[in-house]
């Protein structure tokens, strides 16, 4: 049975790299639509998800309420 996104996010943000693996398979399209939304470009959009992965993997401990993890993600790793 597949986990929801919240329990993936309170796996990855205790260390589990597979929960977050998980994680950032399910968000991939979801970040890249929203950089290429935004810079109109794919190869910055490429790399800006891949940057916005690493930083958020590193600061998903401070997320107080799982749920709130697209609009976190968004708002905070994917503005330009």
């Amino acid at each position: 049975m597949a986990m929801d996104h919240e329990q993936l996010i309170r796996k990855a943000s205790a260390g589990d790299v597979g929960a977050f693996a998980d994680l950032t398979r399910r968000f991939r399209h979801f970040a890249f639509g929203t950089a290429l939304a935004q810079l109109r470009d794919f190869q910055q959009a490429e790399d800006v998800v891949q940057e916005a992965f690493v930083a958020a993997r590193k600061a998903l401990p401070s997320l107080a309420e799982p749920t709130a993890f697209p609009g976190w993600f968004r708002g905070r790793w994917l503005r330009h």
